[in-house]
């Protein structure tokens, strides 16, 4: 059956169906999406896991107060993009690999 079929026995369908499809439909792919958070988020081995940690560590005794920290942010914001504008990105290739063509 294709989605299309499907979707036109459902419009055939008395609204109460409809909404209680659409609830465990939505419910559904909400599961999925945590899952892959989930899977995602969980993933991390415990050496990388403690190195990020002392990079936080390290990076939260950089900040100092909060104030000076949304300042510090929104400067990198700033360098950020004018970087992006105005300087060039260089590319270089450490190899090149010449095939003959087919």
């Amino acid at each position: 059956m294709s989605i299309t079929t499907y979707v036109t026995n459902l419009k055939s369908k008395p609204e109460h169906v409809r909404k209680h499809i659409a609830l465990w439909a939505s419910v559904g792919i909400t599961v999925v999406i945590f899952l892959f958070w989930l899977a995602a988020t969980t993933g991390v081995t415990s050496s990388a896991t403690s190195s990020a940690t002392t990079a936080v560590a390290q990076v939260v005794d950089k900040a100092g107060t909060p104030s000076q920290s949304l300042v510090a942010g929104v400067g990198a914001i700033f360098t950020d993009i004018k970087d992006l504008i105005f300087t060039p990105k260089k590319i270089t290739y450490s190899s090149v690999e010449v095939r003959p063509g087919k």
